[in-house]
């Protein structure tokens, strides 16, 4: 019933782990070489297990699973993505698209709206909204003063897991962070 991961993304997590080994200055351990062991496959996969088996509440409000409709099949597709900024007055979410306009879940929320979101112990039928440049900023200004350890990550991730950022950008997280695509969630009113 629901679809999730592809070979893409296994070799995008082993991507992912070198660049945070590479952005703390340590040496690559060889089992990041090349695909992902079954070690690191399993640590990558864990937010997306975790909510397939009804443990996502664990993870907190720092990931959200989002179920919509396939663009081109109609079938449900569960996607689990990262929270930058969580507003506990609005319970309102933002994600980040990290590949930009290309990323499925995104091209499929801009044809149909999300159907279900399940964050942290709730689960609610979204209410969701494309930020607007002005709002991404802000959203990306916020992120970097609440999570400066993360955002100085920022410029070396992004570029290594081929996220969508513009060539020849600078190392500026907020710049970096503001030129993506976001989607905030928040319950139906």
């Amino acid at each position: 019933m629901w679809r999730t991961g592809s070979g893409r993304e296994e070799w995008y997590a082993s991507v992912r782990a070198a660049a945070t080994f590479s952005a703390i200055g340590a040496p690559l351990p060889s089992f990041i070489m090349g695909r992902p062991s079954r070690v690191l496959k399993v640590v990558f996969d864990a937010p997306t297990v975790l909510y397939r088996i009804g443990f996502g509440w664990t993870l907190g409000k720092r990931f959200l699973a989002v179920t919509h409709r396939g663009r081109k099949t109609g079938q449900l597709r569960e996607t689990v993505l990262e929270v930058i900024l969580f507003d506990p007055d609005s319970k309102e979410s933002v994600v980040v698209s990290a590949y930009g306009t290309r990323a499925d879940w995104y091209r499929n929320l801009l044809v149909l709206p999300a159907l279900r979101v399940r964050t942290g112990r709730m689960d609610y039928a979204p209410e969701q909204r494309f930020l607007t440049p002005e709002e991404t900023r802000e959203a990306a200004i916020e992120f970097s003063r609440r999570h400066p350890w993360e955002a100085r990550l920022v410029p070396r991730v992004l570029p290594a897991i081929g996220a969508a950022v513009p060539k020849h950008s600078d190392s500026d997280p907020v710049d970096l962070l503001a030129s993506l695509p976001m989607v905030a969630f928040r319950p139906e009113t």
